[in-house]
């Protein structure tokens, strides 16, 4: 959406032992992204952004899940 607005996505990542290199425009907290759990276990983040994608504020919403 545009600037002002808020809009955000879930993204579920099923670890096949690649690593993933965040954009620049994620701003996680403490500027730390977090560490992805072993193969086969599932991770979700969430992003949210009300700046049009400009900057996206990313979460762990789930980590090592079966």
């Amino acid at each position: 959406a545009t600037s002002g607005k808020v809009s955000s996505f879930t993204l579920k990542v099923v670890n096949d032992g690649n690593a993933i290199t965040w954009p620049a425009s994620v701003d996680w907290a403490s500027a730390t992204a977090p560490t992805l759990s072993a193969s086969p276990l599932v991770d979700y983040f969430v992003f949210t952004t009300n700046d049009g994608g400009t900057t996206w504020y990313g979460f762990t919403a789930g980590q090592a899940m079966a």
